[in-house]
């Protein structure tokens, strides 16, 4: 599992004919999003169409007839194996149109499987091909940092009274902000709330506490405690997860431009990692497999990403109603929030209109709209409660209040300069970390060769 949402039946993008190139198979996340569109009302969905069926509707929408004057490409996944997250996002550009009869806004992009490989080569090509570029935060980082590309943007900000959180620390150079998010997806720990009363359980505060809560609910083959991705084959979904367990003891993966991979508090991050992992009884099960066992609510504890998980009350109805977080069992309660922002590109021929259109996305009363259509946990500007008050409330979704109590770090604070190359060193210390699941080596050992691998791969 992970910031996206998991779609399993392939669909094609919308308004290929007008600027995007046609979507690829969507990547495996999960459908999370389903009810919060529907309820949202942005465009109809007839009854429980597939998403393919509803894709395929999707393509014949066409809000404006006639190009305008000006042609803004937005460049995003959320046409390519999004169903659920995209009619938001019609409702939100076409709404744009309207007030700027000037601008027409076209989609490009790839699947998310497939969105950092590709925006990254075209960077390296010399020229990303798009006006308004929506990015994962590693992307980000390695777009503004490596290749600045990017205008600063922080003004906008300050002009619709935004104050950004610490997760943009990213996207600063020279002083100056380049992203600024619109999707936030953060990281806490679900739990069953019924199976920990069951055995007398309070939610954990401790490593130690939720170990000890994994142990006494595991009973495979019919439960398990957490679902803890632990393939290579997985890919960059384990990453995802997996980052995060250099912060239960003081941990980064890097600090500044120095690797720490191997430092004694990642060590002691993973090695608690792995005892979770063996206490569950899911060693060795695919992503796939974990996503069925927790629908069917056979799973207790997830350390995931609030991606709509509202919608989870269709998917896993039996899991819903019993679903709570709370926020990581550490001293320091830290996790990843992981920011996905707009960047204007500065190789774009229109410029003022691009920042007009992140301007418009990032309206306080849009930008709540969005997050609440597509069931996001946080807004990543820390007076948005002050803007909106209704984001108060929102925040009082009883499955929200662990979110809401995890002191969130961004990918800058875990990977220093390294952010750039986010990707490179989730997959070295994945497929060294394999070998310890397997047995093979120890976990000292594999983030030992993880260090010394990353190193010579990144020319240190």
């Amino acid at each position: 599992m992970s910031d996206k949402t998991k779609v399993t039946n392939p669909g094609e993008a919308p308004n290929k004919n007008e600027g995007a190139p046609p979507g690829k198979n969507p990547i495996s996340r999960r459908n999370f999003l389903g009810a919060a569109a529907v309820a949202a009302g942005t465009v109809a969905i007839a009854g429980a169409a597939a998403p393919r069926d509803y894709l395929s509707k999707l393509k014949t929408i066409n809000f404006r007839p006639q190009l305008a004057p000006v042609t803004l490409t937005l460049m995003s996944w959320e046409p390519y194996g999004e169903p659920y997250e995209y009619p938001e996002w019609i409702k939100v550009i076409s709404d744009f149109e309207i007030a700027n009869p000037n601008i027409t806004v076209v989609w490009t992009g790839w699947p998310f499987s497939d969105f950092d490989q590709n925006i990254v080569e075209q960077a390296q090509a010399g020229k990303v091909e798009a006006d308004v570029i929506m990015v994962t935060p590693e992307a980000a980082s390695t777009l503004v940092q490596k290749y600045h590309i990017g205008v600063p943007i922080g003004n906008i900000a300050k002009e619709l009274g935004l104050v950004p959180d610490a997760a943009h620390e990213s996207y600063v150079r020279n002083g100056e902000l380049y992203a600024l998010g619109v999707i936030d997806v953060a990281f806490a720990l679900l739990y069953n709330e019924a199976v920990l009363n069951a055995h007398k359980l309070a939610p954990p505060t401790t490593p130690d506490e939720w170990l000890d809560a994994v142990t006494a609910v595991s009973k495979p083959p019919s439960y398990f405690g957490t679902n803890l991705l632990n393939l290579a084959s997985d890919g960059s979904d384990w990453w995802n997860s997996l980052q995060n367990f250099c912060l239960p003891y003081g941990g980064a993966w890097a600090t500044g431009t120095t690797l720490t991979i191997d430092s004694p508090e990642n060590i002691k991050g993973i090695e608690f990692w792995l005892s979770l992992l063996d206490a569950s009884g899911v060693k060795g099960e695919s992503e796939t497999v974990l996503t069925k066992l927790f629908d069917e609510n056979r799973i207790c504890f997830s350390f995931n990403v609030a991606a709509g998980l509202s919608s989870l009350q269709k998917l896993a109805p039996a899991y819903y109603p019993h679903m709570r977080s709370v926020a990581p069992p550490w001293a320091s309660q830290h996790a990843i929030e992981r920011l996905h922002p707009f960047i204007v590109n500065n190789q774009s021929k229109y410029i003022e209109e691009s920042m007009e259109l992140v301007k418009f996305v990032l309206t306080p009363e849009t930008l709540y709209d969005i997050t609440v259509a597509n069931g996001y946990p946080v807004i990543p500007y820390t007076n948005f409660g002050e803007i909106i008050p209704a984001y108060a409330k929102y925040l009082d979704t009883i499955w929200l209040k662990g979110y809401e109590e995890t002191k969130y770090v961004g990918e800058f604070q875990i990977l220093g300069q390294f952010t750039y190359a986010y990707a490179e060193v989730g997959n070295i210390i994945c497929q060294n970390l394999e070998k310890a699941v397997s047995g093979s080596s120890t976990v000292t050992q594999a983030l030992q060769a993880a260090q010394a691998q990353a190193k010579t791969e990144l020319n240190l």
